[in-house]
């Protein structure tokens, strides 16, 4: 499951880069929902909100630790890894791939997604959210609430 999440997740986020490039010229915005919502095509050289632009070689070389790391870890466990924290983990290692292919193959990454009162961001940048909050919830709720119902007894 973790491998199927992950390629899932680099490929939505490589195939919607690419359609953006192909389709739009890079500042140009096409409105979704006026005044909400837009595609709006850039170049990112930094990381989440624009940190460390023009820091390419960190971006990568810590990218690529962390993602290789979480890899690791869950090819470790194993079967042990509670399922929640697994897909976890499996989003937040593709979209960090899919921006990591991005920074290696162009030199910057591209967002389109264009919510107004958000920084612009992408799909790969959606996976990472979402992996952080599930992950956050599995380890804080989850993991605890299945392990105290695992340790009751029946009533009878």
């Amino acid at each position: 499951m973790f491998w199927i999440v992950v390629l899932l997740c680099v490929g939505i986020d490589q195939f919607t880069k690419m359609r953006i490039a192909q389709s739009m010229e890079l500042g140009a915005t096409k409105s979704l929902i006026s005044g909400v919502l837009d595609l709006t095509y850039t170049h990112n050289t930094g990381a989440a909100f624009s940190i460390l632009t023009g820091r390419q070689t960190l971006l990568i070389v810590v990218t690529a630790a962390v993602m290789i790391a979480m890899t690791v870890y869950v090819v470790r466990k194993g079967r042990s890894i509670f399922l929640p924290e697994k897909l976890a983990l499996a989003l937040i290692v593709g979209g960090g791939c899919g921006n990591l292919i991005c920074r290696i193959m162009r030199g910057y990454v591209i967002d389109f997604i264009n919510i107004h009162i958000l920084p612009i961001f992408n799909a790969a940048d959606i996976c990472v959210c979402c992996g952080c909050a599930l992950l956050v919830l599995s380890v804080l709720w989850l993991e605890p609430r299945a392990a105290r119902q695992a340790t009751d007894e029946p009533h009878e």
